[in-house]
């Protein structure tokens, strides 16, 4: 295991930073059942021994998404004695089902669903018809609108689908040291980011529609995206209050210089046993986690139609999106006790 320091370097030697920010990946975590708990445990330890009052964690602003305001365009009616003329279409099959009781109660992502299932099956149908034929033109028509309103439909189930829209909505379920369903999450936003893509290409022949709600089973399943989100947002802010916190320490009082160093190797202990030793491996798997999933976040989510402010701020590649707020509070962190373990010129091993 690489150790933050080595045992016989100079101590008033500069410290690197990247140092006191290593984390071993297979550090045993000593977190309790909620993650955060350990950093008011952090906080409560270090406030208690040096007798500083504790600052307060700012509380998470609930996100919010914006309704669709585009209306959709009346759709294209196809008659009962028009489907009897094309009854050799799988077409008239998929009309009639929508028709029914099913096709009314159908979610957003039923709906996106059937619209895909109708261009890929009305081509297939308009194949077999006369092009001159009042159906064939009727059935071209319904295609082409269908067509155009697809990114329409898929917005509409970015916000009310549960699976989708709750990823931006707090919880009271933190995303645990060792969660499930990771991969699964990851396979989910793939399949619908592909989608999503085929349809801005204008390319929907090549859509699998069966993947829409094959894609939100995981999604629903494991929760992954809300607790990841939240599970971010949460620990920045936590890193916040901490930095907070240390920033009002004067380093002299903790360490006087020719007096003993007993309290500054205690608020030492206390750095080492819940920093380094569970948030910061809690916050590197966070970080992991991030680095996969949220350039899939950016393409369903950021500037679209449905995304607030908020939304798009923790996504935007070019600013501090939440992964980077995650990075740099913690590194703003670090440099405290970059500077304290000059100062006091004790090691934390």
């Amino acid at each position: 295991m690489n150790h933050l320091f080595s045992l016989n370097q100079s101590i008033t030697t500069t410290l690197p930073l990247k140092w006191l920010l290593a984390v071993c990946c297979i550090l045993l975590f000593g977190c309790s059942e909620q993650p955060s708990e350990a950093n008011k445990t952090y906080l409560s330890r270090l406030s208690n021994t040096l007798q500083v009052p504790k600052t307060n964690t700012n509380s998470l602003q609930q996100l919010t998404l914006i309704e669709p305001v585009e209306a959709l365009q009346p759709a294209i009616k196809i008659g009962i004695t028009e489907l009897a003329g094309i009854s050799q279409c799988k077409l008239n099959v998929l009309i009639s089902e929508h028709n029914n009781q099913l096709g009314k109660t159908a979610t957003a992502a039923s709906q996106l669903k059937y619209q895909i299932d109708f261009i890929q099956s009305a081509q297939n149908c308009l194949n077999s018809l006369d092009k001159q034929s009042k159906i064939y033109k009727k059935i071209a028509a319904a295609k082409t609108q269908k067509q155009a309103q697809l990114t329409q439909f898929f917005n509409n189930m970015l916000f009310s689908e549960p699976e989708l829209n709750s990823s931006w909505q707090l919880t009271g379920q933190e995303l645990s040291t060792q969660p499930a369903g990771f991969s699964d999450t990851v396979e989910g936003l793939k399949k619908l980011t592909t989608i999503k893509q085929l349809i801005e290409n204008q390319n929907s022949m090549a859509i699998n529609s069966d993947d829409i709600l094959s894609a939100l089973e995981p999604l629903n399943r494991y929760e992954f995206n809300q607790q990841l989100i939240q599970a971010a947002r949460e620990q920045i802010s936590l890193n916040h209050a901490a930095t907070q916190f240390v920033n009002t320490l004067t380093l002299e009082d903790i360490c006087p210089k020719g007096k003993n160093k007993q309290q500054a190797k205690i608020v030492s202990n206390i750095f080492n046993k819940y920093y380094l030793k569970q948030i910061q491996p809690y916050q590197a798997q966070l970080s992991g986690y991030l680095e996969t999933l949220q350039p899939l976040y950016v393409q369903l989510w950021f500037n679209q139609a449905v995304s607030s402010e908020g939304v798009n701020a923790l996504l935007d590649p070019n600013a501090k999106n939440l992964l980077a707020q995650l990075k740099s509070s913690a590194k703003e962190h670090v440099i405290w006790w970059q500077k304290f373990y000059k100062t006091c010129e004790i090691s934390p091993i």
